[in-house]
């Protein structure tokens, strides 16, 4: 029972001795929504009420509209580089999510309720709790550059940047972290009376509050 007591006491002494010590957070779970814009182009019938005078043939028309995503995500961080004796690090968070996108358009509506996997990983740098480990700091930030892979529908990936900031507990860092693709996708299709043509564009943005475990 002592060996137990002793490292209890130890711990408590250094809580109240001086500020807490952030650990590095290996694994994070969290819950965010996130903001989906997306423009398509698509041909529709330029005449579908049959009015004399009028071309039956079809038209390329564009519809915009901002989906509303629900995700949660599971994450793994850690650094791999620390920058001298600072609490400075450089790193990497890994990360996998899955979500459901919404829209009250109803133009959109087939697209309404779909399901949605995203995988975002970053390069980071980070300064402060959650940098390196037994770091002193309760407060620090990160920011990560990196590629988010992503199948709605079909798939989309593109560039992405985040932006975190941390506050660390007794026995977790807690963190808040804004992400966005720094370009939308686009797909392309061949028409035959008007080219090449932009049928479709889409980007991400994210908002989490998350939590190491």
């Amino acid at each position: 029972m002592t060996k137990f007591l002793l490292p209890l006491a130890l711990m408590a002494g250094c809580m109240l001795a001086g500020p807490v010590q952030a650990q590095v957070s290996k694994f994070h779970g969290d819950l965010g929504v996130g903001l989906v814009p997306l423009r398509a182009t698509g041909p529709v019938q330029g005449n579908p009420n049959g009015y004399s005078g009028l071309e039956n043939g079809y038209v390329l028309e564009t519809v915009s509209g901002n989906f509303f995503l629900l995700n949660g995500n599971l994450g793994f961080d850690t650094a791999l580089y620390r920058l001298g004796e600072t609490e400075q690090a450089l790193g990497v968070s890994l990360n996998a999510g899955a979500g459901l996108l919404g829209t009250t358009r109803q133009d959109m509506d087939g697209l309404n309720k779909s399901f949605i996997l995203d995988f975002p990983e970053y390069v980071t740098y980070r300064y402060g709790a959650k940098a390196v480990k037994k770091a002193k700091k309760d407060y620090g930030f990160g920011v990560g550059l990196g590629y988010r892979f992503c199948k709605f529908v079909l798939p989309f990936n593109a560039p992405s940047a985040m932006v975190e900031g941390v506050y660390a507990t007794a026995d977790a860092d807690w963190f808040i972290r804004f992400s966005a693709d720094l370009r939308p996708m686009r797909f392309y299709n061949q028409y035959s009376s008007e080219g090449l043509v932009e049928v479709l564009s889409i980007r991400q943005f994210n908002c989490l509050i998350g939590k190491s475990f």
